[in-house]
This record gives structure tokens, C-alpha cells and sequence, in this order.
């Protein structure tokens, strides 16, 4: 048990998380009720309501009092109803406005009346009104306090504005405002002045870290009647509990207290302290449906004359003056009422929660902040293993200038840390250990750097020599085999000497290095490799060289980089391009078209961008215009067939949309589709069929619903199909059999029920087992039948043995009662079965129908202890088994 409200729990908050509904409260603000949330809604995020109460309370006001001016006539029925319409709008993710207009409604009946002379009023005519209420507009702003912050804390100011007309009289006062307190009279429906409102709203949101799908809301205010102080302020306080327990549903708690603040005039301060309780079921399409209850706590009358209300007669009072109108004790809100509705919430504007420029419908990485360029995704870690030599990548994408501060060149070792220019670790400066560095020390400038480790240039890398020997172990005049003489055979005079084995003058002398460049190893000819040469390869004129190296280990590179330091591709002379998309349209600027580089960037951009500066569509070469497809069903706005666009705009939409601003389908003039199955039974409703549309929803439902209201069957043609086992006895009723659908039922009946109306044995086709009792009679303690019996045995073969029953098999039961030992009873009862099943069996019934079983003393009928219900457990019976 514990476990399975751990899983409600965790999937009451994954669902509340993941999809965030919003409900809504009667000033039309988020939260619920009366409460206020201190949360906000998204940018660009609409919200309707639509919210009522209802009651037929007459406690709100005092039973012995009168409702009528004239008569003195009292109240025998009442209905009152509370209509809020409401709209909100978020700006910015921390502002809300919104705005609510009430609709109020009274019925009243009213009983006669007798005075002390004998006087009899008439009842009158039942009395109807309903007017507008005072517009509410009010404005939220929340604090902007980090998103994974526990609370949350909003300010909300408000302003009613008297819309309504105070002369219409009811008798549910609606608020307390609404009375004044010098004169007693109240205004049902709303007075003649403005209500300026002031709240300050706290929310807990557990769900925030994890914790549960919880949330709680405090909400501390007060309100005034602007301008006339003969109406009342009010302190008002709220506490709410809003709860999760699954994806559909959510259950909200709400208690409401007012705080009168001043004094009455010859009336008792009134209180309104309320408490709510309410479902919300999360319905789909962003709607949400409310419902629950509000229960007074405190149902005290104001001790005082409150005027309002209708004339005997049906009439309503005009004027509001005490004199006119009969005069009554009331409260604000009846012992026990009814609340529901209906809202919904959407956007307006495509939102962009993560500010990133890319359209949430577009961005493959909504939560995360990122680059049009990578589809609304952050870049990747541009330096992996942190050396300070940039990935590959980032000259690829041409992300150098992005990421200079980064790292910069090209890491030819992206997964490992290197101290090189190339990104790659730096090898053992000396790893024959003889003190002399090898000659890559010197070649890239370091020999400063591991001066402690070695010094000179190594002419035997390979081989522990002496410093003296320049590394060898012995002096050789060419230790690097590169046919060029080490220096020191020209510093002897030695050449002639060692001529067969060199000649000339060997500038590296522990590497080998090709005669034109005096020995040493080629530097590399394309640093940033990007398949272009360095310059210094054109100076020295070797472009032939490296363009078809002989040596296969040699860099190949041709031409000439003007960026040699930055990779970038040889259609550019080996410089990064720029943004080919400067203005973020997905349109690609021109000189991508130019360097015939569409394929490079078809993940970024396409076609050719004529306004390179301003965003604009394909359809229009990149420049502004209207959307020519504004909810995007691919059906084309009218203004694009009134232009003559349409081949503009052919890779865009086709047609002309008759519904420009609710998605549709192409086949229905852009309108929307109603269910194509409303009964969800897999076969589609008629207008599919009628439309030509069934291989469009052939993966929703196939064929003609001949009834498309009750979901049924797909081989029945949509309809429901009967019981097939209306008795319940595990035999198909017969249409199963004629409709072929044994298998279908497989798993709930088998056969044909020869009896489908009552349950009955598989074994008997279905039908019930019949246990007759047979007159048969013995001698005394034997088993030996009277002649009576043996002719009552014959007549039953006969029947046995007639068509309708000769396939039939029966079981012959032997009884006793208890007199006697149980094994005796038991070999007593089977001898008498036998007995019968041999006298049938002489009477023509085949013995493989029948089978004798002695039952002795078990299943009495009747008493033992008496001899009537002994002679009645004394007994034969038949029983059919098939």
C-alpha cells in the first residue's frame, strides 16, 4: 500500500510538472477561488474563464423578517446564481493583467400574508432579476526570483468600476461592500462607486525541488470604497492548498476571512468567513473544468436594518431608501453553495521560455538557451580537453571569433591535453636520457623550456651518446642518414674522407631532412590543415613538392592559405567564412550561393538571402512579409490568392484557407476536422467516407460506423454487439455461432447454447441440469425393486430412448438416510442405483449412457430424526451430465 502512494505521488508530480496547467480564479487571475497565486503566466499566454455560483439559501437572511414594501409578504422560495467572466494576459513572465465582468441573477416567490385584523395579502406573482456587476480589472507582478526558488511573491493591485445599475434590488447582497453603514442600505448587485483592491500573494510550489505535488498560497490585502466613506474598507486574508494526485485531476482547498475595518452606525459589524473546496479535472486541449462547494463558518445576520429586495407584487424598488423598501437582517454569503466552470489557456504569441530566439515549436532544445545555427541548442564544450587549442568543430562551423577567448587553432588531439600548437601532448624531450635534446627542441624553439632536462640538438636521437659527440656514442659524420654531412666533418676538414658516405652540410644534424632544405625536416607546409599551403611553401617553391609528396608520410597540401593560423575552406583561400546566415532567417546570404557552398550549410540555411539584414521568409528571398500561413496547416491565407503568390509561396502552403487562423487539413479547405471516429471504436464516423478520406485515418479507424454514438464493433459495422453469453453459463449464444465470432469470444464462452436464456452446463449444450426424482421403490434394507417400480422404469425408457433424448447421458444417484453405519448406507444406495440402471438397461437403454453412483447418507432433504424426513431422504434420483 505504501508503495502505491509513493507511485500516485511521484506520478502526481512528473504529470503536474510536465504540464503545468494553470487554474484560474473568479477575478480571473491564477489561483482558484477567491485565493490569489503568486505565480505568473508565460509571455504571451491567454487565459478565458468562465465561473458561476449558485444557491437556493434563503439563511441569508432571517426567517421571521418581510420582503416586501407594501404587503409584508415573506419569502417562500429563493434562487441565486453568480455568473464570472474573465480574461487574462501575461507580458514579459512576470506580469499578468486581467479582467472579470459579473453577471448576478435573483428569483424570489413569495408567501401571503395575514395581519392582526384579519387583512389577507395576496402571494403576488414570482419576482426575476438579473443585472451586470461591477468590472474588475486588476494587474499582478511578480517578483523575479530565480526559477528553481521554493516561493514565489507577487503584488496585485485592483480596480472595480461601477458598471453596474445600483438600482436593481435583490436579496442576496453580494459583498459587503456594498452596504452603508450610516444608513443600512445595501446594493445586491453593486453600488455607484469604485473599489480600489491591494493583495500581496505568497505561493510554496513543492514541486520546485521534488519534494511533492504540492502547492500552497497566502494572501494578505485590503480593499476601500474610493471616494465615499459611508461604505466600508475591509482587511481580507486567504490560505489555499492546491494538490496533484494524478495527470487529469487536481483537488484545491480554500479558506476566506473579510476584517471589517471602522464602525457601523446602528449596525453590527458583518463577517464573512468562508470555506471552499473543489476538483479540477484537466480535460485536454487546455481546458479545465471546476466544481466543488463553499460552506459558511460564521452565520451571523448583521443586527440591523439592511434594506433591499422586491415588492409583493413582483416589482422591484427603484429608489433605495429605507421608507420604500421593507427592511431585513442578511449576510454576504449562504450557509452552503455551489460553484463550477469552465477555463482554458493558451498562447497567442509561439513562446520561447528558454529567450533564445528559436520558437519553442522549433527549438530541439526548449529549456536550454542556445544558437539558431545549432537548432535552438547550446553550443558543445568548444575545447574538450581544456589545453586551449579549440575542436575541430568550431573552425568547421567558422566559430572561431565566438570562442577566442576560449582557446583558438585547430586540436589534432581533441581528447587529450597538449602542451603543443597543435593541441597534442609534447614528446620526451630526451628519451635516450644522454642529456642532449632532440632536434624537435630545438625546431620549436623550446630548448629553454627543458634547459633543465637537456641541451644541444641530438644527432643520435635514437642512441645514449655523449654531450661531447653531440648525443652519439662515437662521432659520425652523418648520424641522421640524410647523406648530408654532420657539421663537425666540415669543421675538420674531413669531407674528402668521408665522401662516399656524405657531402655538404648537414643544418640539422640529428634529423634527417631532405638536400634542398640543407638537411632538416620540411615545417609543416599547412598548420591549420586545411588542405592549403603555408606561404613560406610558395617562397621557397615547393608548391610541386607537397602537392604530390613522394614521401607518403609528408602533409599534402596546394595552393596558398591567406589565413594560415585559421582553418578555414579553400573556396574561401583557406579563410573561416563568415555567418552564412547573418540575419538568422534560415535564408542563406548571397556569397554562400556565390562560392557554390549551399550543400556546406543546408543544415543552417537555404536559397539565396536578398535581404540579408531583415528576416524573412523563402517564399520571399529572405525579405519581410506577411506570414502566408499563419496556422500552419499548409493551407494558404487569403491574401496570397488575392496577390496572385501563390507560386511564391507553393513550398510553403496551397490553396485558400477558409479557416486562416485554426489549423486545418489541405482536403478540408484549412478547416478543422471534426473526430473522425467520435465514438472511438475504430470505425469511421460517415463524413470520412463521404470526403474520400479514409486513407488519410486509416491508422485511426477504417470502414462505414453505422453508429457513429455508441462505440461497437469493427465487424459489426460500428454498432455494439449483444451479450454473447447472456445467461452467463460459458456457452455462446447462438448469433455468435451465425456471425462466426467463436473466436472473437474465445476468451468468454465456447459452443452453442441450446438454452440461452437460462444458465446451464457446458457438458448440456447450455442448458440447466435436470435432477429428477424418481418413484421407484425397495424391499425393506434391500435392493431389490417393487413390481410397481420396474413398470414406472419401463415407462422412463421409453422416454430415454426417443429422439429428442436418446444422445442424452444421466447419472442414477442412490440416497439413504441415517439409520445405520455409513459404510453400509453407502454399499446399500450404490447396489439400489445399480439396480436401476440394470432394469433400464434391460429395457432397451444402452448402458454407456448411464452410470449408477451410491451417495449413502450425503445431502439429506429433509430431517432425520423424523420418519417423514426419513422416507424423503430415502431416494433415487436421475441427473443429466450431457
Amino acid at each position: 500500500m505504501k508503495n502505491c502512494i509513493k507511485c500516485l505521488a511521484l506520478l502526481g508530480l512528473s504529470a503536474s510538472l510536465a504540464f503545468a496547467h494553470e487554474t484560474f480564479n473568479k477575478s480571473g487571475q491564477l489561483g482558484f477561488d477567491k485565493t490569489y497565486s503568486a505565480q505568473s503566466m508565460k509571455h504571451g499566454q491567454l487565459g478565458i474563464s468562465v465561473l458561476g455560483d449558485i444557491s437556493n439559501d434563503k439563511s441569508v437572511f432571517s426567517d421571521e423578517e418581510f420582503y416586501s414594501n407594501t404587503g409584508r409578504n415573506g419569502v417562500s422560495e429563493y434562487y441565486g446564481a453568480n455568473g464570472y467572466f474573465g480574461m487574462s494576459f501575461g507580458m514579459f513572465e512576470i506580469v499578468d493583467v486581467a479582467v472579470m465582468l459579473p453577471l448576478y441573477y435573483d428569483h424570489v416567490g413569495f408567501d401571503k400574508y395575514t395581519d392582526e385584523k384579519g387583512k389577507e395579502t395576496r402571494a403576488g406573482d414570482a419576482a426575476n432579476q438579473g443585472y451586470l456587476g461591477n468590472l474588475r480589472a486588476s494587474l499582478k507582478f511578480r517578483a523575479p526570483l530565480p526559477e528553481d526558488q521554493l516561493f514565489d511573491i507577487a503584488l496585485l493591485l485592483g480596480m472595480d468600476f461601477p458598471t453596474t445599475d445600483a438600482n436593481k434590488r435583490g436579496l442576496w447582497i453580494r459583498e459587503p461592500d456594498y452596504i452603508n453603514r450610516n444608513t443600512g442600505v445595501g446594493y445586491a448587485y453593486g453600488n455607484k462607486n469604485s473599489i480600489m483592491r491591494f493583495v500581496l500573494a505568497a505561493t510554496m510550489d513543492m514541486r520546485k525541488i521534488e519534494a511533492a505535488p504540492i502547492l500552497i498560497h497566502l494572501n494578505g490585502g485590503y480593499r476601500f470604497t474610493v471616494g465615499n466613506d459611508n461604505f466600508p474598507g475591509f482587511y481580507n486574508v486567504a490560505a489555499g492548498i492546491e494538490i496533484y494526485p494524478l495527470p487529469v485531476v487536481s483537488i484545491f482547498g480554500e479558506y476566506y476571512m473579510d476584517i471589517f475595518d471602522g464602525d457601523y452606525e446602528g449596525l453590527k459589524p458583518m463577517t464573512m468567513n468562508e470555506a471552499s473546496v473543489g476538483l479540477v479535472f484537466h480535460i485536454g486541449s487546455h481546458l479545465d473544468l471546476q466544481v466543488g462547494g463553499h460552506f459558511a463558518v460564521t452565520k451571523k445576520y448583521t443586527e440591523g436594518r439592511v434594506s433591499g429586495g422586491f415588492s409583493h407584487d413582483g416589482s422591484h424598488m427603484t429608489n433605495g431608501n429605507t421608507e420604500a423598501v421593507w427592511t431585513y437582517k442578511a449576510r454576504t454569503v449562504p450557509q452552503a453553495y455551489g460553484f463550477g466552470g469552465i477555463t482554458w489557456s493558451g498562447f497567442l504569441i509561439d513562446p520561447d521560455r528558454d529567450g533564445d530566439g528559436v520558437p519553442d515549436s522549433e527549438d530541439k532544445c526548449p529549456d536550454e538557451r542556445g544558437d539558431k545555427r545549432n537548432d535552438g541548442c547550446p553550443w558543445p564544450n568548444p575545447d574538450l580537453d581544456e589545453d586551449g587549442i579549440c575542436d575541430a568543430w568550431v573552425a568547421e562551423k567558422g566559430l572561431h571569433s565566438e570562442f577566442a577567448e576560449i582557446c583558438e587553432g585547430i586540436d589534432q588531439c581533441p581528447n587529450e591535453q597538449g602542451a603543443g600548437s597543435d593541441g597534442c601532448p609534447l614528446d620526451n624531450p630526451d628519451p635516450d636520457a644522454d642529456g642532449v635534446c632532440d632536434p624537435w627542441v630545438s625546431q620549436k624553439n623550446m630548448l629553454a623550456k627543458f634547459a633543465d632536462v637537456c641541451t644541444g640538438i641530438d644527432e643520435c636521437p635514437a642512441q645514449a651518446g655523449s654531450p661531447n659527440f653531440s648525443g652519439c656514442p662515437t662521432k659520425l659524420p652523418d648520424p641522421d642518414n640524410d647523406s648530408l654531412c654532420s657539421p663537425w666533418v666540415t669543421d675538420e676538414g674531413l669531407l674528402a674522407e668521408f665522401a662516399n658516405v656524405c657531402k655538404g652540410y648537414d643544418m640539422c644534424p640529428g634529423e634527417a631532412g631532405p638536400v634542398a632544405n640543407k638537411g632538416c625536416p620540411w615545417p609543416d607546409p599547412d598548420v591549420d590543415g586545411d588542405g592549403l599551403c603555408d606561404a613560406w611553401v610558395t617562397e621557397k617553391q615547393l608548391g610541386y613538392f607537397f602537392e604530390n609528396p613522394t614521401d607518403p608520410n609528408m602533409k599534402q597540401c596546394k595552393g596558398v592559405d591567406k589565413c594560415p593560423a585559421e582553418y578555414g575552406p579553400i573556396e574561401n583561400e583557406g579563410c573561416p567564412l563568415g555567418n552564412p546566415d547573418s540575419d538568422q532567417d534560415s535564408v542563406c546570404d548571397a556569397w554562400v550561393s556565390e562560392r557554390g557552398m549551399l550543400d556546406d550549410y543546408k543544415s543552417v540555411c537555404t536559397g539565396v538571402d536578398k535581404c540579408p539584414n531583415e528576416k524573412g521568409p523563402l517564399a520571399t528571398d529572405g525579405c519581410p512579409t506577411e506570414d502566408p500561413d499563419v496556422d500552419h496547416d499548409g493551407v494558404c491565407d487569403a491574401w496570397v490568392t488575392q496577390k496572385g503568390m501563390q507560386d511564391v509561396f507553393k513550398d510553403v502552403c496551397t490553396g485558400l484557407d477558409k479557416c486562416p487562423y485554426d489549423s486545418g487539413s489541405v482536403k478540408n479547405d484549412g478547416c478543422p476536422l471534426d473526430n473522425p471516429d467520435s465514438d472511438k471504436d475504430g470505425v469511421c464516423d460517415a463524413w470520412v467516407t463521404q470526403k474520400g478520406m479514409l486513407e488519410m485515418f486509416a491508422d485511426v479507424c477504417t470502414g462505414l460506423d453505422k453508429c457513429p454514438f455508441d462505440s461497437g464493433s469493427v465487424s459489426n459495422n460500428g454498432c455494439p454487439l449483444d451479450n454473447p453469453d447472456s445467461d452467463a453459463d460459458g456457452v455462446c449464444d447462438p448469433w455468435v455461432t451465425q456471425k462466426g465470432m467463436l473466436d472473437m469470444f474465445a476468451g468468454q464462452c465456447s459452443g452453442l447454447d441450446k438454452c440461452p436464456f437460462e444458465a446451464g452446463s457446458p457438458d448440456a449444450d447450455g442448458c440447466p441440469v435436470e435432477e429428477i426424482k424418481l418413484e421407484v421403490y425397495f424391499a425393506s434394507g434391500k435392493a431389490k425393486l417393487t413390481a410397481n417400480s420396474k413398470r414406472t422404469l419401463r415407462e422412463l425408457a421409453k422416454k430415454l430412448n426417443s429422439k429428442e433424448r436418446k444422445d442424452e447421458r444421466y447419472q442414477i444417484l442412490g440416497y439413504t438416510d441415517d439409520r445405520g453405519n455409513d459404510k453400509s448406507n453407502l454399499k446399500l444406495s450404490q447396489k439400489r442405483a445399480d439396480a436401476v440402471v440394470t432394469e433400464l438397461v434391460k429395457n432397451g437403454v444402452d448402458k454407456s449412457r448411464l452410470e449408477a453412483v451410491g451417495m449413502g447418507e450425503a445431502d439429506p432433504v429433509a430431517d432425520n430424526s423424523t420418519a417423514e424426513g426419513r422416507e424423503l431422504n430415502r431416494r433415487i434420483m436421475m441427473k443429466r451430465v450431457q
